[in-house]
């Protein structure tokens, strides 16, 4: 599993993150040899945030996770600084493909993004169609950051399914 790579494009309070870094932690420990943890895990996981105070929470709750795991001080910063990002999923550089995209995509109406934000986002995405909703192109993007192979797992509604805004998201899965 920790040879692995995971992306969360909203972590939020790390819901989905803390039980990540925990069984990544299981993983890791459970292969036999000598482990040097900064070297063994800083690629396994990529996580955003946009929302400041949420990262800053997370962030600390995940560094105090790792000392509880008896990693030193440092080594849990550094961990922490390489796999947490704040930033906007949409618009943040990442490098390299991912084998397990998870989580829960932020659902934000259009009318409530500021227009040259919005601007920015259709430029890119040729999902943000319509009245789509931005939980949309977060799935385009999640897609094409995906390894061969790679599996993509949100809780997401299923109205992009039905609704005229989802179209080119099931004509870019189809």
């Amino acid at each position: 599993l920790y040879q692995k790579r995971l992306l969360e494009p909203a972590f939020g309070g790390g819901d989905f993150l803390i039980p990540i870094i925990n069984r990544l932690l299981v993983a890791w420990r459970s292969t036999p040899g000598i482990k040097d943890p900064l070297l063994d895990l800083k690629d396994t996981v990529r996580a955003v945030e946009l929302h400041q105070e949420t990262f800053r929470s997370t962030y600390s709750a995940i560094v105090a996770l790792l000392q509880q795991e008896k990693l030193t001080y440092q080594t849990a910063t550094n961990l922490a600084n390489s796999w947490l990002i704040q930033g906007d999923f949409l618009t943040t550089s990442l490098e390299g493909k991912f084998d397990f995209v998870i989580g829960n995509p932020p659902y934000i109406r259009q009318e409530l993004i500021p227009s040259q934000l919005l601007a920015e986002y259709r430029s890119r995405y040729q999902t943000m169609y319509d009245r789509a909703d931005i939980y949309i192109p977060f799935i385009e993007r999640s897609l094409a950051v995906l390894s061969q192979g790679g599996t993509l797992g949100f809780i997401c509604a299923d109205r992009w399914m039905k609704n005229r805004y989802g179209g080119p998201l099931r004509s870019l899965i189809a």
